[in-house]
């Protein structure tokens, strides 16, 4: 009798053994997907890398087309010229007085509003020049009222003096009202520029 209730007790274990369920397993998740392109794209800041690399496309970037036009910021002195579907950045020295609007002959300063290339000169005193088409007739008015000369002669044009250098000359704000580049910049702008091209000369 013992015996057959022990062989019922080990009968019944291994049934209760069999019958229990398993634990339940987590999951495997899978890795998370990195989107590379979306990373580089939105980027906040380029590697540093990546800044001298551009800087040094843009600097070999070379006029190759007609300007279609020039903007001008005095407060940067950069002037932004247009060709193609891109453009170049040039700096620039301004009007010994560079802070507001020209009004008057002799006042130093670089005019500000809408023109645009009335004249080339291949040998001016500035190497070469394009003339800026100031006074306009808001400006002949204005100096009217005041009772002055407004003045004229503003040009896109180079450097005047020997002894200038070339890459520092615009560090210091040296002409009469105009807008003056190196030598070098004002060839390459003077071969691709035409009578009529828009100037906007910003504060």
């Amino acid at each position: 009798m013992k015996i057959v209730i022990s062989i019922l007790i080990i009968v019944l274990l291994s049934f209760t053994f069999i019958q229990q369920p398993k634990p339940a397993q987590k999951p495997i998740q899978p890795p998370k997907k990195v989107y590379t392109d979306t990373i580089i794209s939105y980027r906040a800041k380029p590697m540093l890398a990546e800044k001298q690399s551009t800087k040094n496309k843009l600097s070999l970037l070379k006029i190759n087309s007609t300007i279609k036009s020039f903007k001008v910021s005095k407060r940067h002195q950069k002037m932004i010229v247009y060709f193609g579907d891109t453009f170049k950045v040039f700096r620039i020295a301004l009007g010994g007085n560079p802070i507001g609007h020209k009004t008057q002959r002799g006042d130093l300063k670089t005019p500000e509003g809408s023109y645009y290339i009335s004249y080339k000169n291949p040998n001016s005193r500035g190497y070469k020049s394009l003339k800026i088409s100031y006074p306009n007739e808001l400006d002949k008015q204005n100096a009217k009222r005041i009772g002055k000369d407004p003045g004229g002669d503003i040009f896109i044009h180079g450097l005047w003096w020997e002894n200038q250098d070339p890459k520092e000359h615009w560090k210091t704000n040296w002409t009469l009202g105009c807008i003056a580049l190196n030598n070098q910049e004002i060839e390459e702008i003077f071969n691709h520029t035409e009578l009529n091209t828009p100037i906007s000369i910003m504060p």
